[in-house]
């Protein structure tokens, strides 16, 4: 039986490590799409922690086994710096996605605003219609036919490829300020003019820049502060997001960029009066 003991601890520590592992990637990557194993994990985690933590402490106790007292002691010890590490010391993706987006914005505005301009104000780009440049520097074209009423947040709907009335150089012009943009796809609607940066996928989970073709108005940043898949920045941009395939109701993790940058309604109050 005692033989028996340390290979059952082993096998424990390995099914904990595998669970603290993925809870860890969540926090560190906020990887939307690792909550479904994870709540499955848990079911399995809440008894074989409680079984680890047991046969742990008999392994520090026993005396006959000094290798499987040091193996447990090393192993649980690594878990716990690990958990220690990721709460306490690494940046959590809640923080670091939203000040990424800021970060990124901030870096390159001038570049950013530029491309928009030439985009929306000296393209001739028919309506119900979008031009994108892809992350490769490809341009393509599209018809779009609507929005998507069945999810909660706007997701327009692309069908064939359609041919609009730009010439070689604009299209180069246009790409050269993509590159100098330094940015993702980029994508440019019509009629509204509304311009789509993407900044990064989080497993199905997206993140991307919402900037209008006229800054938004005082009430559609009121809007904004309320809804929960988007973060009222400034008037020139809003910082979007869209959950992954496990729930679309996941929220834009928002709550501590706003604290941390003092973003409320008095905050919006003040940008226009």
């Amino acid at each position: 039986m005692k033989r028996i003991i340390p290979i059952i601890t082993y096998i424990i520590l390995a099914i904990n490590t595998l669970y603290v592992f993925l809870l860890c990637l969540n926090i560190c990557l906020y990887e939307v799409d690792l909550f479904l194993p994870i709540w499955i994990g848990s079911v399995i985690a809440i008894h074989t922690i409680l079984v680890g933590l047991g046969l742990s402490i008999y392994a520090l106790v026993q005396k006959d086994n000094p290798v499987f007292r040091k193996v447990a002691l090393i192993w649980n010890g690594s878990l716990i710096v690990l958990l220690v590490l990721t709460f306490y010391v690494l940046p959590n993706g809640t923080n670091r996605i939203p000040n990424g987006m800021e970060k990124q914005y901030m870096d390159n505005h001038d570049a950013i605003i530029h491309l928009c301009r030439y985009a929306t104000d000296s393209l001739s780009l028919p309506d119900s219609t979008a031009l994108v440049i892809t992350k490769n520097s490809q341009l393509q074209t599209r018809k779009v036919i609507g929005r998507n009423r069945l999810i909660s947040y706007p997701v327009r709907i692309f069908t064939e490829d359609t041919v609009f009335d730009i010439d070689a150089s604009q299209a180069q012009r246009i790409i050269q300020l993509h590159k100098a943009a330094n940015i993702g796809e980029f994508t440019v609607f019509m009629p509204d003019s509304l311009v789509n940066i993407h900044f990064t996928n989080r497993g199905f989970g997206k993140y991307w820049y919402e900037i209008p073709h006229h800054p938004y108005l005082e009430q559609e940043m009121y809007f904004q502060l309320n809804n929960k898949y988007a973060c009222p920045y400034l008037p020139e941009v809003s910082f979007q997001f869209a959950g992954g395939a496990t729930s679309h109701d996941t929220p834009f993790p928002k709550v501590q960029f706003l604290q941390s940058h003092h973003i409320d309604s008095t905050y919006i109050y003040n940008l226009f009066h």
